[in-house]
């Protein structure tokens, strides 16, 4: 199947609104993504100026997954250190679309721009520890499990009291190649 040609990343803007809220608001997804639902077409509207702002100030950069160029999720990186040069990594797919390879192309593509066009040497993410698919896109993506994060609620207090896994990737500069 030729999943990965199909797919791309474009900068986060306010004409994806809709797609957003249509798609965000999904029980399964909550199951594992930090919303509380109903997220209102105000709370994406929020949500997307913020991106905005963060990205002009370089600490945020967050793109639209497209697949066969329709809406199919987001991928962001967060608290962008150039001086460190590290970041942190998130992202969720639309239920539509799982199981369809999204996820790891996805990442493989966001982590060849934290690394190419931001000069990124380090990335980390927490995943709670029962979603068992998205350790596993991560692994794939030569993410590693750097133990319990120290404090679930830094990365987001809905799931407080689960286990959180703290993940990590070293980028090489050859290791990743699009």
């Amino acid at each position: 199947m030729q999943i990965e040609n199909e797919i791309s990343i474009k900068p986060l803007d306010k004409n994806y609104i809709d797609s957003i809220h249509k798609y965000l608001n999904n029980e399964k997804l909550a199951e594992t993504y930090p919303i509380d639902l109903p997220y209102t077409k105000e709370n994406v509207l929020t949500y997307i100026e913020r991106e905005i702002q963060q990205k002009g100030k370089g600490i945020r950069f967050a793109f639209a997954i497209q697949f066969n160029n329709q809406f199919a999720g987001i991928c962001a990186l967060y608290n962008v250190d150039k001086n460190k040069r590290e970041a942190g990594i998130y992202y969720w797919v639309a239920v539509q679309y799982w199981n369809k390879g999204l996820a790891s192309r996805t990442l493989k593509r966001i982590i060849s721009y934290a690394k190419n066009e931001l000069g990124l040497k380090k990335l980390r993410t927490g995943v709670l520890k029962r979603n068992i698919a998205s350790i596993k896109v991560l692994e794939k993506n030569g993410f590693i499990k750097a133990g319990n994060a120290k404090d679930p609620t830094s990365y987001h207090n809905k799931f407080s009291g689960e286990e959180v896994l703290e993940m990590l990737l070293k980028l090489d500069v050859n290791e990743i190649e699009e």
